[in-house]
């Protein structure tokens, strides 16, 4: 029986900076993780207890009476009694450089941690408040989920594309399943659907669900009884089959009855709903939330999502409506296209080259030392030149995206320059050759250098075929024919 969702109520009572993770306690209370730079643990209608750092990790030890908390950048886990919806720092132990996911075994006796930049999981044990153990995981380990009989845990690797099963004494490799780029959340169910018309029995003991969060899928891992991984099935959470990418798939929960599995969208502000009590799922409809949803829980009847740009923790609300999709400019393309680029914030910067700003930007660009060319930060649909140049179109590039005088983009490092410096002296041999590339970027932030360069393009041969834009991708697209990278950008 599908789950009755409440009327969305937001709680903007809550003092909320960047709501990542939610957890719902054993007295039905939900809490919020707060992973911005005003880092907390928030009980929703009640208290709210600061944090020095923390990042994603928030959960229960089985008692109930105990939470741990991911300490992000302090490195840390934190250890919080919780009591009738009341909070107390305990104790700080120590975990590694970057403490994202925290997950406590099923009989209590472990804690584990993610060091997101070591690569590995951290083994605590909770009684003497110290690391016991290091265990080897995927490139930046996201999410920590334990196998029902405490005897493996499973890691979605947010670098690899991939989720890995681990022995939970000795952190040995038992398996791993590439999937889709930028695994992240996971949430296990033991309702396994029985094919129609009988057949033999199944020897699925489990389905793993699986976001990834630059694709628009969900995939359906089962897990057998010998513990082998195998994919079942691949959910496509958008509206349309050839919608672009961009829908952001990064959070997951699922219903108590486990008949429903809700998908959260974030770069769409909405949530799917998905039917999976059958052998294939259906995805039902899009719900609408505040922006960037990044967290789900199901509890009862009703499913809590964390918004974490908006930052609300709310209901979710039962009408469906549909996800819009950015319409193409109306515009005749032209014969050259300079694209001026005046941001260098991480997250702006990547939405100007790349459409949407991938899942690892938005969660962690703001933080001190953020390096935009980590490995976890590929853009959903490639970048505007790899696009371009595929379409078969000359480019050349001026300062953008760069780093250290060089492109951070290795495909792209054949036609750039350090920065839009040298563009007026190359400007004069494509007037004297009367060849210029139909694409051009450059990196300008002020406005005496945007009009020394229009001033200068208006005096050559090309001024009259030649469109300078504004940060506007879209616009760039259409002028040049390209597909849309993305479905907002």
């Amino acid at each position: 029986m599908k789950t009755a969702l409440f009327l969305a109520v937001a709680l903007n009572a809550l003092a909320l900076d960047f709501p990542m993770s939610l957890a719902v306690a054993p007295d039905g209370r939900i809490l919020a993780l707060n992973a911005g730079a005003k880092a907390s643990v928030s009980v929703v209608d009640g208290p709210e207890l600061s944090l020095p750092d923390a990042w994603l990790g928030l959960t229960f030890a089985p008692d109930g009476k105990t939470a741990y908390v991911g300490g992000g950048a302090r490195g840390v886990v934190y250890e919080l009694s919780y009591t009738k919806g009341e909070l107390k720092l305990t104790r700080e132990m120590k975990a590694g450089d970057f403490t994202g996911d925290v997950a406590v075994s099923p009989d209590g006796r472990l804690i584990y941690a993610a060091d997101l930049f070591a690569n590995t999981v951290v083994v605590i044990n909770p009684q003497s408040g110290r690391v016991i153990d290091r265990f080897k995981a995927g490139l930046r380990p996201y999410r920590i989920l334990f196998h029902p009989d405490g005897r493996s845990y499973f890691v979605s690797s947010w670098a690899d594309a991939a989720v890995y099963q681990y022995n939970t004494v000795n952190g040995e490799e038992m398996g791993r399943i590439r999937l889709g780029s930028h695994t992240s959340d996971m949430v296990l169910s033991n309702y396994n659907p029985e094919p129609e018309g009988g057949g033999p029995a199944s020897t699925v003991k489990y389905r793993l669900f699986v976001a990834a969060a630059n694709t628009n899928e969900v995939f359906v891992v089962a897990i057998g009884e010998n513990k082998s991984m195998n994919l079942a099935e691949t959910i496509h959470v958008a509206p349309a089959p050839l919608t672009p990418l961009g829908m952001t798939p990064s959070a997951l929960a699922i219903a108590p009855d486990q008949m429903h599995l809700y998908v959260a969208c974030s770069d769409a502000d909405a949530v799917a709903s998905v039917d999976v009590s059958d052998l294939r799922a259906v995805v039902e409809g899009f719900l609408p939330t505040g922006a960037y949803p990044a967290s789900l829980r199901a509890t009862g009847d009703r499913v809590w999502v964390a918004n974490a740009r908006a930052n609300t923790v709310e209901v979710l609300g039962d009408t469906f409506q549909p996800v819009t999709i950015t319409p193409d400019p109306q515009t005749s393309r032209a014969e050259h296209v300079i694209y001026i680029v005046r941001e260098n914030q991480p997250e702006a910067l990547m939405r100007a080259v790349a459409g949407l700003a991938p899942d690892y930007t938005v969660k962690l660009g703001w933080r001190p030392n953020f390096n935009i060319a980590d490995p976890a930060n590929t853009p959903n649909a490639g970048y505007l030149w790899t696009n371009a140049i595929a379409a078969g179109i000359a480019v050349r590039n001026y300062g953008v995206f760069v780093r250290n005088g060089q492109a951070i983009d290795p495909a792209a490092r054949s036609f750039t320059k350090p920065d839009a410096a040298s563009f007026a002296e190359d400007l004069k041999q494509f007037e004297a050759s009367g060849m210029m590339p139909r694409l051009i970027l450059l990196q300008i932030t002020s406005d005496d250098a945007m009009a020394s360069l229009k001033n200068a393009v208006a005096k050559t041969r090309f001024a009259a075929k030649t469109e300078i834009v504004v940060g506007d991708l879209r616009r760039v697209e259409a002028l040049l024919g390209l597909r849309p990278m993305t479905r907002k950008d």
